[in-house]
């Protein structure tokens, strides 16, 4: 092979060889863009009480704007029902502000849909609506596979938390806002 061929072959080589360097550093950042529910966690431990959940995870720390952010993905399920309950809380603040509130309506209803941490629950729900729009706490109303199913979000003091909930059980009517009411009442955040 002459002199010529081989440093075109050894550059070609250094090319692909930075090229699986580069894509390999995109993949790392994209990950780090993701909430990943990777590191399953005692229940107890988890800063979410008042319901009996299955199985608790905590995700990666990922930074924003106004500090580092975690979250907590907490399970409950039986033969009849599922509950999800997903808090996404600042860690480490930078600045001034918090967590964006989520009003009711249309962007809680974007924002339930779209929260990592309750995908489990609401993943493939249909029929979106808000409900109890006098009471003390809106919510949302939604079907899933057969199921009614209800969820909220509570916007924590300070902006330091957002907690979403969504709740589904077998049942051919809504879900009463007296039961919701419940639902809500029941999950706390420890402060």
């Amino acid at each position: 092979m002459s002199e010529r061929r081989l440093g075109c072959l050894r550059r070609s080589l250094a090319a692909i060889v930075l090229a699986v360097l580069a894509l390999s550093a995109v993949r790392a950042s994209l990950a780090e863009e993701a909430w990943i529910f990777a590191n399953e966690i005692p229940c107890g431990s988890a800063p979410v009480y008042g319901l009996p959940f299955n199985r608790c995870w905590i995700s990666n720390v990922r930074s924003f704007r106004m500090g580092s952010v975690q979250s907590w993905r907490l399970l409950y399920a039986d033969s009849k029902s599922e509950s999800e309950v997903g808090l996404y809380s600042i860690v480490e603040a930078r600045g001034s502000g918090g967590l964006p509130a989520v009003a009711p309506g249309s962007s809680m209803i974007e924002w339930i849909r779209t929260a990592d941490a309750l995908d489990n629950v609401t993943g493939g729900g249909t029929g979106w609506a808000m409900s109890g729009a006098g009471a003390r706490q809106p919510y949302l109303t939604f079907q899933k596979a057969g199921r009614q199913c209800l969820a909220f979000v509570r916007n924590g003091p300070g902006q330091r938390w957002l907690l979403g909930a969504a709740f589904c059980r077998d049942a051919t009517s809504p879900i009463a806002e007296s039961e919701a009411a419940f639902i809500s009442d029941a999950i706390q955040v420890r402060q």
